[in-house]
């Protein structure tokens, strides 16, 4: 019985894992970048980036560079490059987050 319960819990987290990759894909992006971004139940990463298509959540991970980074970079235009992933939230109902693998300002 035990064997069959873990084995159900792991079919269950790698079908989970799979989806969410599928759903993934590299994005380049260009707007506004606004850091400190607070929301109901800490339902966001603290950072978009507002584009001609719309705000992105943006995933800085632990990278205490990037960070610094984005914070300097506030409430300016930047470019970003990364992986995007769109996940279901409570109060946003679509999260669109980019992983971010890359931040520069932009180019004028």
């Amino acid at each position: 019985m035990r064997k069959s319960l873990l084995l159900l819990g792991l079919t269950c987290f790698l079908g989970l894992t799979a989806a969410v990759a599928q759903e993934a894909k590299k994005v380049e992006l260009q707007g506004k970048l606004r850091t400190g971004i607070v929301a109901i139940g800490g339902e966001t990463t603290g950072a978009i980036i507002e584009t001609k298509d719309g705000a992105f959540e943006l995933d800085l991970g632990k990278d205490k560079a990037l960070r610094e980074k984005a914070d300097k970079l506030n409430g300016k235009a930047v470019q970003v490059s990364g992986t995007l992933t769109v996940r279901k939230g409570v109060e946003v109902k679509e999260r669109k987050i980019v992983a971010v693998s890359k931040l520069e300002e932009a180019k004028k």
